[in-house]
């Protein structure tokens, strides 16, 4: 029996010897494979894929869900009826699934490395707006006031995903778009656009990787841009415009209340408070000179007051909120 035993072990250490010393190792191709990422099959979510490798005796594919964690605890299925030299994967199926392929050959039983079939690899369409500090501010959830002669850019915050744009300065009457919509800027097609002029703005594009598949922003991603001379514009914070700081303002620095004026203007037809990127935080109307202004819920930073007379003089000063 003892006999017996160690032959049976001394088989079995012989078959793994053989199979760690297998004199090939199978690899796993595809058209898509390494088209983005080199373990990763990308394709579209209405395409298949096929998966083959080279030519054995016998073969075993093999899946596994992905898993957020690491490292992936999801058991490795064999497929049913997946055992020839190829695999017919699909976007519906068997998206976000590892696989690998068992082959023989010969008697040697050996593994290919794991691939993954991700169509998920872009992110959903999202939208970048840059303002030019001093020119704007924000009305309401995305909606902006902006100085006459300013631009603010749109950009699609992944623009190495997508390829060909469609841009709206309105609500769009048809997803996907349908040509002579009023609302499509012509010729915008790029991953930026630049405004100008008053509209709600927001894009419909196409995944570079995949041109059929298309993703719209959405409208709760659009912005409502409102072209005017409004209040606040010029007063930012350009150090090269002329500024008068004889005026009156205390505390400096300030943490809840803040003074300014002069007896001789008694009322200040206009009172804006701007931060250091511009944007307009606090304002008031027909303000008295020794009436307090309360700051308390502004975030600690620099801010510059500017202040109008009721006969049109404007100061402007910087006080420092603690």
């Amino acid at each position: 029996m003892k006999t017996k035993l160690i032959l049976l072990m001394f088989l079995a250490f012989t078959a793994l010897n053989i199979n760690a010393q297998c004199p090939f190792t199978p690899t796993i191709t595809s058209p898509r494979l390494g088209a983005m990422f080199p373990d990763k099959v990308v394709f579209c979510n209405t395409e298949s894929e096929v998966l083959s490798t080279q030519t054995y005796d016998s073969y075993q594919w093999y899946k596994q869900e992905w898993d957020w964690q690491t490292p992936n605890t999801n058991p490795w299925v064999a497929i049913p009826g997946a055992t020839s030299q190829t695999l017919t994967i699909d976007g519906t199926n068997d998206m976000l699934y590892y696989f690998k392929v068992e082959v023989t050959q010969a008697n040697c039983t050996a593994q290919s490395a794991e691939i993954m079939s991700d169509g998920y690899a872009y992110g959903l369409p999202a939208m970048m707006t840059t303002f030019t500090p001093g020119t704007y501010e924000q009305v309401g959830a995305g909606e902006y006031n902006i100085c006459e002669g300013a631009s603010v850019k749109f950009e699609n915050i992944y623009p190495v995903v997508y390829g060909n744009h469609t841009w709206y300065k309105c609500t769009p009457g048809n997803i996907p778009p349908v040509p002579g919509d009023p609302c499509i800027i012509s010729g915008a097609t790029g991953d930026s656009y630049t405004a100008t002029e008053t509209g709600f703005y927001g894009f419909y594009a196409c995944t570079e990787y995949c041109p059929d598949q298309c993703e719209f922003l959405g409208l709760g991603g659009f912005q409502q841009l409102n072209f005017g001379n409004w209040s606040f514009c010029g007063l930012g914070t350009d150090e090269t415009k002329p500024k008068s700081n004889d005026l009156t303002l205390y505390p400096n620095p300030a943490t809840q209340l803040i003074y300014i004026g002069k007896a001789s203007d008694k009322t200040y037809k206009e009172i804006s408070i701007v931060d250091a990127s511009g944007r307009l935080m606090i304002q008031k109307t027909n303000h008295q000179y020794n009436q307090p202004i309360d700051v308390s819920a502004l975030t600690p930073g620099a801010y510059i007051i500017a202040s109008k007379s009721a006969e049109g003089k404007v100061y402007r000063n910087k006080f420092i909120k603690k």
